[in-house]
């Protein structure tokens, strides 16, 4: 009977210290799991918070040159922000904007662009950057001896002029002619092009064109082209906006590019490639 007693106490023992295993066991588990899970989500915090942004700019075709090297420069200094372009007429932008295309920042070749996205409330306010001055383009040599405006008007001159339903120069040139009064101008045109680096393209291509309304930056250093300019009085000077757009989804890293575009850095490189800051 003793025995008997002895191995049921024995098991009791055994079936405690089981328990008290099994305990410190799941108490354990749990912590683990705790401590797994608040890692987690320290790692998901620190991930999101490094997470890539990719930022898609509508800009102006005539702009690429400034706004590549911005973009490299900004995305160096910021690792986790991808700056996107799409490049185009400012008529094609305005277009692709009002289907619906998602995007971040506008920036056009003059403020009439911008307005006209401000009046169907694509876009935010604006920061003026640099001039977008518009010039005469003549052949290397100036062998049609063109001097002025009304130069232009000569019968028999081939000029090439942006269009104006597509492109910022296109509307502004149009906006010249009428300011001076030289519809004859139109006369002469035999071709208009959907963007300013198209008509710079085929100008300096070609001496079929005997001369061109262009901006000053989008010829700027071109041996092959020389320019007349245009007194201020008759001139219409086109200004460089940048805005973000009402829609996009990271507002945040949008302000950072176009403050980033607005600083020293950004109006140098726009300075470098013939554009005059609005700031200096």
């Amino acid at each position: 009977m003793k025995r008997i007693i002895a191995i049921a106490l024995l098991c009791l023992s055994t079936i405690s210290v089981i328990g008290c295993e099994d305990a410190n066991v799941n108490n354990d588990v749990e912590k683990k799991t705790e401590t797994e899970q608040a890692l987690k989500k320290e790692t998901d915090d620190n991930g999101s918070e490094k997470e890539s942004i990719e930022l898609t700019v509508f800009s102006g075709a005539g702009l690429k040159k400034p706004m590549e090297e911005i973009k490299s420069e900004f995305e160096n200094e910021n690792p986790n922000i991808k700056i996107n372009y799409i490049f185009a007429g400012a008529g094609q932008l305005l277009s692709q904007l009002e289907l619906g295309n998602k995007g971040d920042v506008f920036i056009t070749g003059s403020i009439k662009s911008y307005e006209s996205a401000k009046e169907k409330n694509l876009v935010g306010p604006s920061v003026e950057i640099a001039h977008h001055t518009p010039v005469i383009a003549v052949q290397k040599g100036n062998p049609k001896d063109i001097k002025s405006l009304e130069d232009l008007k000569q019968p028999g001159l081939k000029i090439m002029v942006g269009d104006e339903k597509a492109n910022a120069i296109g509307m502004t040139t149009q906006k010249i002619i009428e300011k001076n009064n030289l519809p004859e101008i139109n006369d002469n045109v035999i071709s208009k092009a959907a963007t300013v680096n198209e008509i710079v393209a085929q100008f300096g291509a070609s001496d079929s064109v005997d001369a061109a309304i262009v901006t000053k930056d989008s010829v700027f250093n071109n041996e092959n082209i020389e320019i007349i300019e245009i007194p201020e009085d008759k001139n219409i000077d086109q200004i460089i906006p940048i805005s973000i757009l009402e829609d996009t989804e990271h507002r945040d890293e949008a302000n950072k590019f176009v403050d980033y575009v607005s600083s020293e850095i950004g109006l140098n490189a726009f300075e470098k490639y013939g554009f005059k800051p609005v700031s200096k």
